[in-house]
């Protein structure tokens, strides 16, 4: 019998284009999204609702919890997702540097 393949891999990298740190995985079983939000370092406080105010409405705000051992792991967030949630909250990665048209 196998083991069941692992549906949340995720990768820290930089970006092609402004080269910032990101994290980009697959969040979700059965509707999986795929986020890529910014990666600041772990004392960085980054609070829900800050968070909130600067997201758009086709952008989510994403939880991470930073565990002691294993990978990390995005997780949605909702309109009751407590406000003195002590985890890091992020949005979409957006680029500092727009990319320059081909024309």
């Amino acid at each position: 019998m196998s083991g069941r393949a692992s549906n949340q891999s995720s990768s820290t990298s930089r970006c092609p284009s402004c080269s910032a740190p990101i994290l980009t995985q697959w969040v979700g079983d059965t509707a999986a999204l795929k986020a890529i939000v910014d990666l600041p370092a772990p004392a960085e406080p980054r609070p829900y609702g800050p968070a909130a105010a600067v997201s758009t409405p086709h952008d989510l705000v994403w939880c991470l919890p930073r565990p002691h051992h294993g990978p990390l792991r995005l997780r949605w967030t909702n309109p009751r997702h407590p406000p003195n949630c002590p985890h890091q909250h992020l949005t979409t990665h957006h680029c500092a540097t727009a990319p320059s048209t081909l024309f």
